[in-house]
């Protein structure tokens, strides 16, 4: 039985057999969700790390620090309850492990997870490093490459 708004609809014929049409159907259903299944697109173009690490940023608005719970060398996301609005620009200060220079580099909100978006969703943006400069650049990719593998 197949229930559609409240009413039963009966999809075998009285001699206890499914019709083709529903068999047509329910293949083809099949194959598009086996086809959704198997195929996973990664948008990001760069490997993320999930890390903990502690974030420094501002806007013309002002100044937070929050946590960067993973990261790649294009990106990061940042874990907070006040995410700030898609398209906003920021810049950003972090170090990482084994390193005493301070990261620093220019962002923009690509994405937002509000806090509101439910129990299961971490809340806080995902950004997207628009300008870094060739030293904090050295110094991400190295963190990348002895802790991506």
């Amino acid at each position: 039985m197949i229930k559609n708004k409240g009413r039963e609809k009966n999809t075998k014929k009285d001699n206890g057999k499914v019709s083709k049409g529903n068999m047509k159907g329910n293949a083809k259903r099949a194959k598009e969700m086996n086809n959704k299944k198997d195929v996973k697109v990664e948008r990001r173009g760069e490997k993320r790390i999930p890390v903990e690490l502690e974030v420094k940023y501002s806007t013309h608005q002002g100044f937070a620090i929050d946590w960067i719970t993973n990261i790649s060398k294009g990106g990061m996301f940042i874990k907070t309850e006040n995410p700030l609005p898609v398209g906003t620009q920021l810049e950003i200060k972090f170090s990482v492990p084994e390193q005493d220079e301070i990261i620093s580099a220019e962002g923009e909100v690509r994405w937002v997870a509000p806090p509101s978006h439910g129990e299961f969703v971490v809340p806080g943006m995902g950004i997207k490093i628009t300008k870094i400069d060739e030293k904090s650049k050295k110094f991400l990719e190295e963190f990348m490459e002895k802790y991506g593998k």
